[in-house]
């Protein structure tokens, strides 16, 4: 007879105010919103929520931090095939010079928030 493997229990996640213990297992049920199950963490309402937006916003992440280089996608490689119609910009959009280095960011909120 085979002995049957024993896994280690999995660690029960504690629930502080960076950890707001989401359940993946909730099968993507939603919670009434006057009744949630859970309690909303302080720093997700109110003032505080309103000042870390506030934060992010005046200074945001640098995304090439985040995310790294973003390499262009050769449209040859995607389609096997190369076609004079992938090196045209074709929206309606006014295109004079293809995007560079410290442009607003395309995330960028388009006016200063209320105070």
């Amino acid at each position: 007879m085979t002995p049957q493997s024993r896994k280690p229990p999995k660690p029960l996640a504690v629930n502080t105010a960076d950890n707001y213990g989401m359940d993946l297992n909730s099968d993507d049920s939603t919670d009434d919103e006057s009744h949630p199950r859970k309690p909303i963490p302080a720093w997700a309402t109110g003032s505080q929520l309103r000042q870390a937006v506030l934060q992010q916003y005046r200074h945001p992440p640098s995304l090439r931090a985040l995310f790294g280089a973003i390499a262009v996608p050769r449209l040859e490689s995607i389609f096997r095939k190369s076609k004079p119609r992938y090196f045209k910009r074709t929206s309606s959009a006014v295109w004079s010079s293809p995007p560079f280095p410290g442009a607003r960011p395309a995330l960028a909120l388009p006016h200063a928030p209320r105070k």
